[in-house]
């Protein structure tokens, strides 16, 4: 077994590796015109756009036309339906990959779709209606949509939606919040849980109401699995759920015993082949190692049958599935909740009559109407008996830690002592072994705090602004700026989308400050989004005085009432970090005000230094701020520039790059700009003085890790090898 899962194991990198590939090279880049496709699956986007996934043919490079599917997001027009024949026309653009840590990886989500290209429609028009069984299940979800918005308020409505069909678009933020918090989030999706809910149903009305034998009511349990699969759009936990009952409802019929972790590899397999990219899809990690959690209780609890026993068996459970489940929880999610364990004792035994009161719900309303308007009454009581139980376990201390995104090191050493601790216990685990094992598992947390002291500092890709995250080894964080998106609401803009998950992402429960260097707002929304979201000690503004009055009271009205300490910078201001860096102000200086409301004259300059390594900071500095600088004659040297003004040509003089004299050039600007940035002679300059570029736009985020030894060392994160593509290149070189 254990050589039949390595060799597996290896042809799963294999598959994975190549799944990523493009399958159409040729279409990347070109312009369609009226290309024929059939919309087959629609959703709403957080902005409110409708986004379609489109299958259509397309010529490829042997003449032959070749199914294509493509992502489209739809702003214009009316809401298109599943199974509606259009002709789309526009540019055909490629998946992006994870650019910024902790956030939105689109390729490996869309490509474990079977997405092989985006596209932002300039013209789609309807020509027809597809009969093709899919929009038939549409249009019966769509009925069902209509019954529970009917005989229930938008919030339970929105939660049964998605226990039911897997439909998230009208869950509200605050209920998934709430149940993510409590630990509670697997059952707003349609899970091992649910199916095995559906099943124990069907098969008991089967059995006891219709008097089928075992072996009948087993085939027909079977066939209402799959169609449920269908209905409810194939996510890999549900599949997972589905083929394990499979096999076990085979063996009844065949007469044979089936057994729990032999039902685990063989969905996996069927699984993994049909979509190798599945492999590093949360929902099929999260599902699976429950399961094997559950498995190993089930091996360590002792099967006695009274009920203080029984109580027991169901808490050890829930502690195994929380415990196996929390690195991976951690790692894509960055959190984990303590109070889950407990909290799922009153939850999970209400799971079972809920979803009854759903499915009668769903059923009723389809044909008789009474009958949904009284389940209707029982679901909504369960839900409301899930707010308050969530709500008081959240309110505990301690009951929900946001811990950051583990190393895969730390995820290894932690289930290696979990699986030795559970089955050999002090029989093989004797003291010497445990505390090895746990100083092994805390160097790989705590060894940068404790021996490597390497500092970080991140210019998140935050398209078209400046954002910049300075994390020291012992948890200190300060932030330069936020970006910010022009169009973009407040709550939906780079503060909430970018800044915060990447905090979210190194554990970040505080900041220790936020410099805003000025007021534009490719440099500000994102700070005000921070400020009314992350718990934050001060922010720093230049003394500069600013001509927009009207931003600067709305950020001080924000500030006030989150009592956040405000305090303004100019020259010679020094923030001291003792063992862990220094920031230094060296503009604006004081009393200085060109003449003009252009405020990016008053762009804060600092200088963060750490074991040698100097970095400056320009926000929007022009070319007569530099000439002040210069002119003053403060020592701007620095082994890294972030480029002023996002590569402007008004900035990075020649003088001024002399002067600074650095290594590697930071530019922060977004895709396409319509500004032009960065500018052709400002490239120029720099690479005249050969300085290494890093740039936002191409390479994503750029991770600055400084040493105290004097050292540091460049990532891009968008030029990052997915671990998959690594090992199949590895492979390949064998």
């Amino acid at each position: 077994m254990a050589a039949t899962f390595i060799v597996m194991a290896i042809l799963g990198f294999f598959l994975a590796g190549n799944s990523v590939k493009t399958t159409f090279v040729e279409l990347e880049g070109k312009t369609l015109v009226d290309c024929r496709g059939v919309v087959f699956e629609e959703g709403t986007t957080s902005s409110g756009n409708q986004k379609l996934f489109v299958r259509l043919q397309a010529p490829s490079q042997e003449g032959q036309n070749k199914t294509v599917v493509l992502y489209a997001i739809w702003t214009e027009g009316d809401f298109l339906q599943i199974g509606d024949e259009i002709l789309i026309s526009g540019e055909v653009l490629p998946l992006e990959g994870k650019t910024v840590p902790g956030g939105y990886d689109e390729r490996l989500y869309l490509k474990t779709k079977n997405v092989d290209y985006k596209i932002y429609p300039e013209r789609i028009q309807k020509i027809g209606k597809s009969n093709h069984f899919s929009v038939k299940l549409q249009e019966i979800k769509e009925q069902v949509f209509a019954v529970f918005d009917t005989v229930l308020p938008q919030r339970e409505s929105g939660i049964l939606k998605a226990m039911v069909t897997g439909e998230k678009d009208d869950l509200d933020q605050e209920t998934r919040d709430l149940y993510i918090k409590a630990g509670i989030n697997h059952i707003l999706c349609v899970s091992g849980l649910h199916v095995s809910i559906f099943v124990l149903l069907i098969h008991f009305f089967t059995e006891k109401f219709l008097k089928q034998s075992k072996r009948s009511a087993s085939l027909i349990t079977i066939a209402c699995c799959v169609g449920f699969l269908v209905f409810t759009g194939f996510s890999p936990s549900s599949v997972r759920a589905v083929i394990m009952i499979t096999v076990a409802l085979l063996g009844r019929v065949f007469f044979r015993r089936s057994d729990m972790l032999n039902n685990v590899a063989i969905a996996a397999l069927f699984l993994l082949l049909f979509q190798p990219l599945y492999l590093w899809n949360a929902g099929f990690q999260l599902s699976f190692i429950t399961v094997v959690g559950i498995w190993i209780g089930l091996q360590v609890v002792a099967n006695d049958t009274d009920i203080m026993s029984k109580m027991k068996r169901t808490f050890i459970l829930s502690l195994y599935a929380s415990l196996f489940s929390y690195p991976l929880v951690a790692y894509h999610f960055f959190n984990i909740s303590l109070i889950g364990i407990f909290l799922n004792l009153f939850i999970l035994p209400l799971c079972a009559p809920l979803l009854f009161f759903a499915f009668l719900t769903a059923l009723g309303g389809l044909i008789f109407p009474p009958i949904a308007a009284i389940s209707a009454g029982g679901a909504f009581g369960i839900l409301k008996f899930y707010q308050i139980v969530c709500t008081i376990g959240v309110s505990i201390p301690g009951g929900y830690l946001l811990v950051g995104a583990p190393s895969l090191l730390t995820i290894g050493v932690y289930y290696i002592l979990l699986y030795m601790c559970s089955f050999y216990g002090r029989k093989f685990c004797n003291e010497k072994t445990i505390l090895c094992g746990m100083i092994v598992l805390g160097f790989s947390v705590f060894g940068n705090r404790l021996i490597f002291h390497k500092n970080t500092v991140a210019f998140l890709d935050v398209g078209q602004g400046d954002s910049t995250v300075i994390s020291t080894y012992d948890g200190r964080v300060v932030v330069i700026d936020g970006g910010g998106w022009f169009g973009a609401e407040i709550g939906k803009n780079t503060g909430m989308k970018v800044v915060k998950p990447y905090l979210e992402y190194l554990g970040v429960k505080e900041l220790d400050g936020i410099f805003l260097t000025h007021f534009d707002s490719d440099h500000m929304i994102g700070v005000v989004e921070l400020c009314q979201s992350v718990p934050t000690k001060a922010v720093y503004l230049s003394e500069y005085p600013c001509s927009d009055t009207e931003k600067w009271h709305s950020l001080k009205e924000i500030l006030e009432k989150q009592g956040i300490m405000l305090y303004t910078v100019k020259e010679n201001d020094v923030s001291n970090w003792g063992n862990y860096g220094e920031l230094t102000c060296f503009y604006p200086p004081k009393g200085v005000k060109f003449i003009g409301d252009n405020d990016n004259h008053g762009s804060l300059v600092l200088k963060y230094q750490y074991g040698g390594t100097k970095i400056l900071f320009t926000g929007d500095a022009a070319v007569e701020d530099e000439r002040v600088l210069l002119a003053k004659g403060a020592d701007i040297s620095a082994q890294i520039l972030k480029l002023g003004h996002h590569g402007s040509k008004n900035s990075s003089s020649n003088a001024f790059l002399e002067a600074v004299d650095p290594q590697i050039g930071i530019i922060s600007c977004g895709k396409e700009n319509r500004y032009g940035h960065p500018h052709e002679d400002t490239l120029k300059r720099v690479n005249e003085q050969r300085i290494a570029v890093y740039r936002t736009d191409k390479q994503g985020t750029i991770l600055a890790e400084i040493s105290p030894k004097g050292s540091y060392e460049m990532d891009a994160v968008a030029e990052r090898e997915a671990v998959y593509e690594g090992i199949k290149k590895t492979m390949e070189k064998r």
